[in-house]
């Protein structure tokens, strides 16, 4: 049975072997699908107000608990305790996605290598939230970038923090939960987190709850990424922490800005800017003091260091679980 250390090592190679489950099948898709009932059910009792958005919130991640449980306890009665590694493993593994994240990356990589801009489009418009009809080869670059390097910290590097936190507080049970916690949230936060008239109230809970959960994972990451950079030919690691640290607050969210400007350090880029949503311009500021000329060898190089950091996050967490206590 693999000792403590290897649980997470194990969930990152099963995703990199296994990739995402699909659709139908996939946790994070049932967790969506029992969201969009609770949503309906709870505005049916409280309207589209703040209490509403926390029972949906709140029921949708005791409905994830039950799941949890259920696939837990048949491991629960076998004699040695380690045995609840193995469906502790399948759970980090199913909650966090940096082959998926990876993949869809890289659809956009090909489409500008190949020279199909409307292609490009299209698969970063899979990936980020923005309008993208009028984005230049520049843009798409740019915008893929940025998601890649968001996405690290709320779809890998905070899946590795809580399920260390949870291991270290609960065992193979507590990682289980903690990781599925922090995935059911995020989930939420994307379907629920938008500023408009709908969810502006409903959807507050769910955003600050998911807002508070990456906050310690995304401060954590800069010198992550900044370390990984030294291990990826063509990115800086200066350039990493310093910007990073720099343009840490240039992002209206509180955590999203940590990683992106360490990303555009470690690229020499700039990233950000004004974009629009819908056609409703949106005046955000640029992150980092290099080039806004993105390139598809950029992406590429982005790419790479992402799958650096998160081997990187995996060995810094991994080597915890081996050095501290329990609690």
């Amino acid at each position: 049975m693999l000792p403590c250390p290897f649980i997470l090592p194990a969930a990152l190679l099963l995703d990199i072997l296994a990739g995402d489950p699909p659709n139908r099948f996939h946790p994070v898709c049932l967790i969506g699908w029992c969201a969009r009932h609770m949503e309906p059910l709870a505005r049916r009792l409280w309207g589209g107000t703040f209490t509403a958005g926390m029972a949906a919130a709140l029921g949708t991640c005791a409905a994830a608990w039950c799941a949890c449980a259920a696939f837990l306890l048949p491991f629960s009665f076998f004699p040695s305790p380690r045995i609840l590694w193995i469906p502790a493993v399948l759970v980090i593994y199913i909650c966090m996605a940096p082959r998926g994240l990876a993949e869809h990356a890289r659809l956009v990589a090909n489409a500008l290598r190949a020279g199909n801009d409307g292609a490009a489009r299209h698969a970063v418009s899979m990936i980020v939230g923005r309008d993208t009809e009028r984005l230049d080869r520049h843009g798409i670059a740019r915008a893929a970038i940025e998601s890649v390097a968001e996405n690290l910290t709320d779809g890998v590097f905070s899946t590795l923090f809580w399920a260390t936190a949870g291991f270290l507080a609960g065992g193979a049970s507590g990682a289980a939960f903690a990781a599925l916690t922090h995935r059911v949230f995020n989930i939420l936060d994307a379907m629920w987190g938008k500023k408009n008239d709908r969810y502006r109230h409903f959807g507050t809970f769910a955003a600050r709850t998911d807002d508070a959960l990456n906050f310690i994972p995304a401060r954590l990451i800069l010198p992550c990424i900044s370390l990984a950079a030294l291990l990826v030919k063509g990115a800086s690691a200066r350039r990493a922490l310093t910007t990073g640290w720099t343009f840490r607050r240039a992002h209206a969210s509180p955590n999203s800005a940590w990683s992106e400007a360490a990303f555009a350090g470690a690229l020499g880029l700039r990233i950000g800017g004004p974009v629009s949503y819908k056609g409703i311009p949106a005046d955000y500021p640029w992150i980092g003091d290099g080039r806004t000329e993105a390139t598809v060898s950029d992406l590429a190089l982005a790419i790479r260091l992402m799958w650096m950091t998160a081997l990187m996050g995996t060995l810094v967490f991994s080597l915890l679980l081996l050095f501290i206590p329990r609690f």
